[in-house]
């Protein structure tokens, strides 16, 4: 059966499924004789969308039309307002529906869109590594370090410094604001690394309790 062509009704059925907005595996009843891997895969061919298992409400469909319509990054927008979805979902789901984003947003150039973004994190007082801003709003971790490093002083500063590992060099932790940066630590020397390097194997190996100090004052 699966290397039956599909006809027109058949295929006018799975054009009415996508356009309901119902899950396809929730309406195979309707395609007797055919799987849901096949007719998944014939849809895509046709450029057949379908919504996911976990249906779109109203609500979200109409969140994810303002997103669209809006001029922040698509991936942005979905984190901040549809926690519940993915971006990849939203996409889809998106395309399905077929929302074409904004004029202001498909012309955009240079880090204009960035820019944007990191305000808008950074708005509330978020003090984020680089690579953490380039996770959270979808870009290159080079692109957003550009972007900062251009605008550093005038609108964004280095507000602190963090160690990604314990014994890591440090990495910046960014701000909205003007002015000089936190002055950079230094690094750790030779002898720090190698202690505490030999700090983590003795905690691996169970010789160091970090537990121990705080059970002895309990002790006490």
């Amino acid at each position: 059966m699966g290397g039956k062509r599909w006809s027109n009704e058949e295929n006018a059925i799975l054009e009415a499924i996508a356009k309901e907005g119902a899950p396809l595996i929730s309406q195979m009843h309707r395609l007797p004789g055919r799987t849901w891997e096949s007719a998944k895969g014939h849809a895509t061919g046709k450029g057949i969308r379908f919504s996911e298992a976990s249906t779109w409400t109203d609500a979200e469909r109409a969140i994810l039309r303002q997103i669209y319509a809006g001029t922040e990054s698509i991936k942005l927008g979905v984190s901040r307002r549809l926690p519940g979805r993915s971006y990849a979902s939203a996409k889809a789901e998106a395309s399905r529906l077929e929302i074409v984003g904004s004029v202001s947003r498909s012309e955009r150039t240079g880090y204009s869109w960035i820019d944007l973004s990191l305000e808008t994190i950074l708005a509330n007082g978020e003090r984020m590594t680089v690579k953490q801003l380039a996770k959270q709003i979808g870009a290159q971790v080079q692109s957003v370090h550009n972007l900062l490093s251009k605008m550093r002083g005038t609108k964004y500063r280095i507000a602190e410094w963090t160690r990604e590992t314990l014994t890591g060099d440090w990495a910046a932790r960014w701000e909205l604001g003007v002015g000089p940066d936190a002055r950079r630590p230094a690094r750790m020397t030779a002898t720090e690394c190698c202690r505490g390097y030999r700090q983590r194997l003795r905690m691996r190996a169970g010789a160091t309790n970090p537990f121990a100090s705080l059970v002895q004052q309990v002790a006490a």
